[in-house]
């Protein structure tokens, strides 16, 4: 973990650091779960528009200290951008986009949304004619940006359809229309689709793309703010079932708190109100910051949260206030604010790829706890936040069925800025604390990371028994994912996918948000993309050479894929020619691939990594021997010559085909000069070989084998089809 101070010794805290920390009394118990898993964390970011802060959103040393993960930074990770409607301002926030990834490295992701555009202004609605300019325009952005070396992750449809006397409007069937009809395009340069992003998080504006799948499957991700709430609104209002059923990732991509007063007032009694809320004299809490990201989190099941202007007097980073009727101190501009210390004990610690993890959510009055493990298992984070400022708490937090060794204790209050206070040793995963007894307000926010060995459970083979070889594995039959490490510093995790949203259309093993398809022929694993992985536990009966068969599919010709043994590469990259030829997206023509591999004889771990988006997979086949036979040449079933007993061309024989006779599709061969290709009767039986282009194949064929019959025909890169001969 490395946000954790080194060296210090568990001894050398003092008395009254434990005094005033840690404590056995009247302790209120919050247990986690490892194995309850939640969604997947994104991060925590916020905002900047140049055109609104006057060109000053983010300087080089705000982004240091916004995006860094060490002691006096933010640890935010994500940062929110506007599409200009005018390109020729597209550029404005590109210095700031790479000054945050500077800091924030690989965690970074950058999102856009749009405001306004040449199709319709403050309080207009985009006509229908000019959806499809609209889709350009925003594609446009993304191509400029990733041009610039800061490329999007995300991109949304719209901001705030629901409040837009300001920038333009969406009534709930044109964000339905034009989801279903337009927003899978916005995917064109690698982007991932955002949802219009409501005002007021109003479920109706979400409602019919959530019960519609071939609209639903436009949307990666769904964006909304939190105008609407405050902390006295109920927890019926953060969560949404129908968006769990789903199982859409949510982002809560703009808030703030209140913003009539300076981001340091810890709790004071003032008049607010702003575009959400009507003037009147409340109570503003520095620690609603922390209640408001809890209930996001546990509540809302939220994957990402985004702070509104990134530096601003009621922000994270302090600035001086517009009319200065604040009077915000010299001494605290361009200085990280109360409200950005509570939201740095989220950023910092739970981090990208976390998962949130079963917590007892609300142990006592006013006190509210979350969970989190790492994306490699190593970690684990706590976060409680107490808002009773007359009454410090005890709480025991009991990792059961660990071997965390010690906690890592950070605090803000009013007193304390994210303070260090020390490692503390854990006995059986278990240690109790004092929440800032002492103080004269009471309420503040913890973070405990424990660190040391983890619960370790290994991966296992589906079903299990480890994979034949030589023999044919099925790519949906992948292992299933363990905990923690293995002796060899392993991740026992046995696949990963880049988007928790399952896009598959079968419950095979839904639990595990891989893209499963059912085909006619049974089942594939689908929308891989680059960085996806799946691992399938093998026994090699014999060491030597081997051939590897892969029956995939692509529409574009670019997909590709490696494999690898025991995490060691066993292939190079195998790029997947394009076999769809139908209606993109479609994926129902699969051809094969083959590649000689050396093998060593034993149980391993084999993994398909995915190196070239969009392929389908559906299953591999090990035969002894370099160039050896396909013992399941692709033929097409569809054709009389094939299917018909009737017809005096049948082989009588007929090799055997995949899980069922519908599952071969002809694969059409794409060269651009003759090539080399070996004939095989449908029994496998070597036949010779043929130079043609692709449109003389049958003749070649027939000057090659002489009878008439159906023979297959294998291309260099492993590609087959039948060919018919009269």
């Amino acid at each position: 973990m490395k946000n954790l101070k080194n060296g210090f010794s568990r001894i050398a805290l003092g008395a009254s650091l434990v005094a005033g920390l840690f404590g056995l009394a009247n302790a209120s118990t919050v247990n986690v779960n490892l194995s309850e898993e939640h969604q997947v964390i994104r991060g925590f970011g916020g905002m900047v528009h140049n055109t609104w802060q006057g060109g000053a959103g983010l300087s080089e040393a705000d982004a240091k200290i916004a995006f860094g993960t060490g002691d006096g930074t933010l640890g935010l990770n994500t940062l929110r951008i506007p599409v200009n409607g005018n390109k020729n301002d597209f550029g404005k926030e590109v210095q700031a986009a790479k000054w945050a990834k500077k800091y924030a490295g690989d965690d970074f992701i950058l999102y856009a949304t749009p405001w306004t555009s040449q199709y319709a202004g403050g309080n207009q609605h985009i006509a229908a004619s000019n959806y499809q300019n609209y889709v350009d325009h925003l594609n446009s952005f993304a191509e400029y940006m990733k041009g610039q070396g800061v490329p999007l992750y995300g991109l949304s449809i719209s901001n705030e359809p629901d409040w837009c006397s300001e920038w333009a409007c969406w009534s709930v069937d044109e964000i339905y229309n034009f989801t279903k009809n337009y927003a899978g395009q916005m995917r064109k340069h690698g982007t991932k689709v955002i949802s219009t992003e409501s005002f007021a998080y109003q479920k109706k504006l979400y409602d019919n793309v959530l019960n519609d799948a071939n609209a639903l499957k436009n949307w990666d991700i769904l964006g909304a703010h939190f105008y609407a709430s405050d902390a006295k609104t109920a927890d019926s209002w953060f969560a949404y079932s129908l968006a769990d059923q789903k199982k859409v990732e949510r982002w809560m991509t703009e808030h703030y708190t209140e913003s009539q007063g300076s981001g340091n007032y810890w709790r004071t009694v003032m008049g607010t109100g702003d575009q959400a809320n009507a003037y009147k004299v409340d109570t503003v809490r520095a620690m609603d910051v922390g209640y408001e990201i809890h209930r996001a989190m546990v509540v809302g099941n939220f994957s990402q949260y985004t702070w509104w202007y990134i530096r601003r007097c009621y922000g994270l980073i302090m600035e001086k206030d517009f009319g200065n009727k604040l009077q915000i101190p010299s001494g605290e501009i361009g200085k990280i604010s109360k409200r950005g210390y509570i939201l740095s004990q989220f950023a910092r610690f739970v981090r990208p790829g976390a998962i949130r993890v079963g917590a007892t959510a609300n142990p006592e009055t006013h006190v509210y706890a979350s969970a989190y493990k790492s994306a490699d298992g190593d970690t684990t984070t706590v976060v409680l936040v107490n808002r009773d400022y007359k009454n410090g708490k005890t709480v025991t937090v009991n990792v059961p069925n660990s071997t965390i060794q010690s906690f890592h204790v950070y605090t803000t209050s009013e007193a304390k800025n994210a303070k260090y206070e020390g490692e503390v040793e854990a006995k059986n995963g278990s240690v109790t604390i004092k929440m800032e007894s002492g103080a004269t307000n009471k309420d503040c926010i913890v973070t405990l990371v424990g660190v040391g060995p983890q619960v370790v459970v290994p991966q296992e083979p589906f079903g299990g028994k480890a994979w034949a070889i030589p023999g044919k594995i099925e790519a949906e039959d992948f292992d299933v994912s363990g905990s923690g490490k293995d002796e060899n510093g392993n991740s026992n995790i046995a696949y990963n996918d880049n988007d928790p949203e399952n896009h598959g259309n079968s419950d095979y093993r839904k639990d595990t948000g891989v893209d499963i398809y059912e085909k006619k022929f049974g089942k594939v694993i689908g929308y891989n993309q680059a960085g996806e992985w799946l691992e399938y536990t093998v026994d090699v009966k014999k060491a030597g050479d081997y051939t590897m068969f892969a029956y995939v599919a692509s529409s574009n010709g670019t997909a590709s894929f490696q494999m690898f043994m025991d995490n060691k590469a066993f292939s190079d990259t195998i790029v997947v020619p394009k076999t769809v030829t139908a209606t993109e997206g479609d994926f129902e023509e699969f051809g094969k691939v083959q590649v000689n591999v050396s093998l060593t004889a034993g149980k391993h771990v084999m993994k398909f990594l995915v190196t070239g988006d969009w392929m389908d997979v559906d299953y591999f086949t090990f035969v002894e021997g370099k160039n050896a036979t396909d013992p399941e040449p692709v033929v097409d079933p569809e054709d009389p010559a094939v299917t018909d007993p009737e017809n005096p061309n049948t082989d009588k024989d007929p090799v055997a085909t995949d899980k069922d006779p519908d599952a071969i599709r002809d694969v059409h061969f794409e060269m651009a000069q003759a090539q080399d290709y070996e004939v095989f009767s449908l029994n496998g039986q070597f036949l010779g070989k043929v130079l043609a282009m692709p449109q003389d194949l049958k003749k070649a064929t027939a000057n090659l084998v002489k009878d008439a019959g159906v023979y297959i025909v294998k291309s260099a890169n492993g590609l087959m089809k039948k060919v018919s001969v009269k």
